[in-house]
């Protein structure tokens, strides 16, 4: 409708327009006979009878053209006034399609929508909205973001893929929405945390996250897709990513400054179980996991846990305390639960936790050699 109405509109403008135009003309024709001197009486009689006999085949209506722009703004009147009253036509960028004027409520994913004072757009609810699957949507389309204002469509973020679907896999969710200065601005972007199944190979309906970074430009929003893939790097498939990783790695990866405050690696870590070991677990696994605990910036504390997948056997190394410094954390034990000592090499990476255990002594009563030993790579977080 709103479309139709523009067309009506500048089609009336249009003959508006050539109406004046030929009023103008017959104007200046007029002034240009009555600077002539003397002009011949006969023959702008037998031009008036002309002008009278070509008026005659004409419809009255046609005959009125110096009041038809008149006659058709008021007609007009009602309609453009309705459709001023309608809610403006928002644009998304940089595609600059046309988006609709009002959400579908069962579409909103009430749990990723929050009211927000967001930069120089004021007061505004950013929404997550899914797509249309039971209306027959492609399944492949991606989710979508919006910026509302009074409950009115403000602004509509662009896909990050130019057919509205992703790369990345068929939507599953959106685990995050958070808000912070990607690009040192002193704007606060958007950072989206969403989640995909691709349905193919081992690890096909095993949701995994993928950031998209939104920077804000004033009166709209940008993707970026560089800085997005470069997070997106570091981020395990099987990994529980959580919105606190995002903002380490965003330090780690666009900041100048080393990282001093640890505490989002708080949680328990364990080794990655592998593609098939991951989909079909033929076979017992080992578990490897670090439990830890930081506070006050970089005081760690926590325990290390292995079990042995086929014969069960535990070794552990409980109460690790110490303070992490360049991202390094040293700590000595005097028993693994075999009797075994040594030195606990605890490496904090963009994100991961690496354990190498150095100076391991087996314990002489420890016939079968089994403790804590080796290097443990933590990239999945629990």
């Amino acid at each position: 409708m709103h479309c139709m109405n523009k067309k009506k509109v500048m089609g009336t403008l249009g003959i508006a327009a050539a109406l004046m135009l030929l009023a103008g003309c017959e104007e200046r024709d007029i002034q240009d006979r009555v600077e002539q001197e003397e002009p011949d009486v006969a023959s702008q009689s037998q031009q008036n009878v002309e002008e009278q006999d070509l008026l005659g085949g004409l419809s009255p209506e046609q005959t009125k053209q110096p009041e038809q722009p008149e006659q058709q703004e008021q007609l007009d009147e009602p309609e453009q006034q309705e459709q001023s009253e309608k809610p403006e036509q928002i644009l998304d960028e940089p595609s600059g399609t046309q988006v609709q004027d009002k959400l579908n409520a069962d579409r909103i994913i009430q749990e990723q929508s929050f009211q927000v004072e967001l930069n120089d757009w004021g007061e505004v609810k950013i929404v997550s909205y899914k797509p249309d699957f039971a209306g027959g949507a492609d399944p492949q389309e991606d989710v979508t973001f919006y910026l509302l204002k009074d409950e009115k469509i403000l602004y509509q973020f662009p896909y990050i893929s130019e057919d509205h679907t992703s790369d990345y896999g068929m939507y599953y969710d959106v685990k995050f929405v958070m808000f912070t200065d990607t690009n040192a601005d002193e704007k606060e972007d958007v950072v989206i945390g969403a989640e995909y199944m691709t349905g193919a190979g081992p690890q096909g309906a095993i949701p995994h996250t993928v950031v998209r970074i939104y920077e804000d430009n004033g009166n709209y929003f940008t993707y970026n897709e560089e800085l997005s893939d470069k997070i997106n790097e570091y981020l395990p498939w099987e990994s529980n990513v959580l919105a606190k990783d995002i903002k380490r790695l965003l330090q780690l990866t666009n900041g100048n400054e080393p990282l001093t405050d640890y505490e989002s690696y708080t949680g328990k870590w364990c080794v990655g179980p592998g593609y098939v070991a991951a989909y079909e677990d033929p076979m017992p696994t080992s578990r490897n996991e670090l439990t830890c605990s930081i506070s006050n910036g970089n005081e760690f504390s926590g325990s290390l846990f292995t079990e042995q997948g086929i014969t069960e056997r535990i070794a552990s190394v409980d109460d690790i305390v110490g303070t992490i410094q360049n991202g390094e954390l040293f700590f000595e034990y005097t028993d693994d639960g075999w009797g075994g000592t040594g030195t606990l090499h605890i490496m904090f990476l963009p994100n991961q936790i690496n354990v190498e255990v150095l100076d391991h002594q087996i314990a002489e009563e420890n016939a079968i050699g089994y403790g804590i030993s080796g290097s443990y790579e933590m990239t999945i977080r629990e």
